[in-house]
């Protein structure tokens, strides 16, 4: 849930959040969904029918295989996550309430979703509001029978699993009703709902520095140094979560400083110092980072996270800090992956101790609010970085996941870039970057493809030529390590994006789009199964001079030399291609010998935009606010445009977005 820093109950061991939201957006660890007792997820309430629509049919799949009789109240069915980002689903099914009797089946399901969570070694398991809507139960009774039950769990447990349970009603009026109880619940326990509980998760010693990550509030920590994001323009009221909260304790004088010393804009990874007033340190830095969605062109959130914690710590080094704390910054709104961030986060600060051996910052904490829906997850990411920091990183395999889940698309983002497996002469067994190593002196080899490769692009471009007088002369696929190294690497960025924003939306599926690239109908299974279509990855034609053909192979198609080859460009300055060879063949002349050259690329559409106009002054995608003219307002862009004329025209506007995979010489008899 975003914006909103919720309180909680810490009942013993685990703490319990009621959130407001949607139930299948969590990242959790289990997920419990209400259902009929013939587990048929999409005839069951709204609460089922959502967790099936996000999760997909294999769970239903999954009931179906595993559970083929009805299940009883007090039964957990338990099935995968399908594309949610939890590790499991359990599934119960609850009578309709008629009278008091009924409330054992909402004690009974808490109870053994607990206890089963518990027996496969869960920390966090996320509750719908069960059973009050169409079942009935009265949502005080639910919300009471949530908080005994996970009393019982702890008292029942030496060592409980479970570090956060919460209870995710989607709807306001009940939403309100549950965090009475919670309320209710706090005074008579004599909890402090909002006042966290804090405790170190993990902690390493780099060089002469000790790195600790707690459960905690930035706003009660206390360090020479506090370090928080907030707007572009500095208001901290107006960016909900820690900036409220700093402004709150700090008090109006740090606002008051802040206007008075800095009248401008804070550029992406930029921060202002000011003193710390209400807060228990001598200087906040005040920072701005890009949202992990962004796609401008120059957008690049992962980078800017890290120059922002390294340019932190140098500032708080040049000053002789002692002690500096972060907040685990863009797990919020900014919508960073928590393993991401943690990643990005500890290894930063690795690189600047590595550097500055003698730094004066002798204590670096990273506050994860324990009020955070997802603290628990949060948590769990920055103690296996520390764990990798201190040289024990996992010794597990990593499966590949599921294409198309979140999971995948993180897989996809970390995966050290290996060549493509159908490649002969650089293979998938070592990294590229293993391979320049190797063959830093020629990472460029052009090579005869085997023969069910080379037919099934003989089959493309002969059924998209237009004529049956071309004649193959002969087809080698281009293995360049540095131009497919640029390529992956821009893929790998898209990933990067799917894990928030999810798959690009398929060119079949996208406004004014007349269907699917027309190439893929022609290639073999071996050869599309190649292609990223979470990406819209495609094999499009692109035609060229025969004398332009070695260097293009070598150094990859630069869009900003169109514009010098064609003096009107329908589409703006940029690389263009073609789902027909017919279109790309008007730009491969004849060399002296009557043979012209094709290139068969890899091209990674993205987003795309499509028109049917000409929009001669692109150069570069359109924003996805849409404005008018080029957009320097907006962080957000779509990766290609497609135009839908006669016969389609796709344009990429930066050179890593195509690989020239295959050369084509032809010939076209008269």
């Amino acid at each position: 849930m975003s914006g909103r820093r919720n309180g909680y109950l810490q009942i013993g061991r685990t703490a319990v959040s009621i959130v407001k939201g949607d139930i299948t957006t969590q990242e959790i660890d289990v997920i419990v969904n209400t259902t009929n007792a013939e587990l048929k997820l999409e005839k069951a309430g709204p609460s089922s029918k959502a967790i099936l629509s996000a999760a997909g049919n294999i769970i239903q799949s999954e009931c179906d295989a595993k559970y083929p009789f009805n299940i009883n109240p007090g039964d957990v069915a338990i099935t995968g996550p399908g594309y949610l980002e939890a590790l499991k689903i359990f599934h119960i099914y609850l009578p309709r309430y008629n009278d008091s009797e009924d409330e054992k089946y909402i004690h009974t399901a808490i109870n053994v979703c607990l206890k089963e969570a518990d027996r496969l070694g869960h920390q966090s398991i996320a509750f719908p509001a069960l059973g009050t809507g169409k079942l009935n139960y009265n949502p005080d009774f639910v919300a009471n029978a949530l908080f005994e039950a996970v009393e019982r769990y702890n008292e029942h447990n030496q060592k409980p699993k479970l570090e956060l349970v919460i209870c995710v009603v989607y709807q306001d009026q009940m939403y309100q009703k549950f965090v009475s109880a919670a309320r209710r619940r706090a005074r008579l326990k004599g909890n402090e709902a909002k006042r966290l509980m804090e405790r170190t998760s993990g902690s390493t010693t780099l060089g002469n520095t000790n790195v600790e990550v707690i459960v905690g509030d930035m706003t009660q920590e206390q360090a020479d140094v506090l370090v928080h994001t907030c707007s572009h323009n500095l208001q901290l009221n107006q960016t909900a979560g820690l900036s409220t909260a700093v402004l709150k304790v700090a008090g109006q004088n740090i606002q008051n400083e802040i206007d008075d010393s800095y009248d401008g804009s804070l550029k992406n990874g930029e921060f202002v110092v000011t003193n710390g007033y209400g807060l228990s340190c001598k200087k906040v830095y005040h920072g701005k980072v890009l949202c992990f969605s962004a796609n401008g062109e120059n957008a690049k959130p992962d980078e800017v996270l890290s120059k922002f914690v390294t340019n932190c710590l140098t500032t708080a080094s040049r000053y002789g800090t002692r002690s500096i704390a972060f907040p685990a910054i863009g797990t919020g709104e900014l919508k960073f992956p928590s393993d991401i961030s943690a990643s990005i986060f500890i290894d930063a600060i690795r690189d600047f101790l590595y550097h500055h051996p003698k730094t004066t910052i002798s204590d670096i904490k990273i506050v994860i609010y324990g009020g955070n829906i997802t603290w628990s997850s949060i948590e769990k990411a920055y103690r296996n970085e520390l764990s990798r920091s201190q040289g024990t990183p996992s010794q597990n395999i990593q499966a590949v996941p599921q294409r198309g889940s979140k999971a995948y698309f993180r897989y996809k983002y970390k995966e050290e870039p290996r060549p493509p497996s159908n490649w002969s002469h650089f293979k998938c067994n070592k990294t590229i970057k293993e391979l320049l190593v190797e063959h830093s002196k020629h990472p460029f080899k052009l090579v005869k493809p085997d023969n069910a490769t080379f037919q099934s692009i003989k089959h493309l471009f002969l059924n998209t030529i237009g004529t049956n007088c071309a004649q193959v002369v002969s087809i080698m696929r281009n293995e360049n390590l540095k131009v497919f190294e640029k390529y992956i690497q821009d893929c790998q960025r898209l990933f990067c994006r799917a894990i928030s924003n999810g798959p690009c939306k398929s060119l079949a599926n996208t406004p004014r789009s007349r269907g699917s690239v027309t190439t893929l109908q022609y290639v073999n299974r071996t050869i599309a199964h190649q292609l990223n279509q979470d990406l819209n990855e495609v094999y499009l034609f692109h035609g060229t001079k025969k004398e332009r053909v070695d260097v293009l192979l070598q150094n990859g198609l630069d869009p900003r030399l169109a514009a010098l080859n064609f003096p009107t460009l329908w589409l703006g300055s940029g690389v263009y291609a073609a789902e027909e060879a017919s279109l790309s063949a008007k730009y491969t002349p004849p060399d002296g010998q009557g043979v012209c050259t094709m290139f068969v690329m890899r091209v990674c559409l993205g987003d795309v935009f499509t028109t049917q106009n000409q929009m001669q002054h692109l150069k570069r995608p359109p924003c996805k606010a849409l404005c008018q003219t080029t957009c320097i307002q907006h962080n957000e862009f779509f990766d290609s445009v497609v135009g839908e004329f006669q016969q389609r025209e796709f344009v990429v506007y930066d050179g890593a977005k195509c690989y020239p995979e295959y050369v084509i010489e032809y010939k076209v008899l008269q």
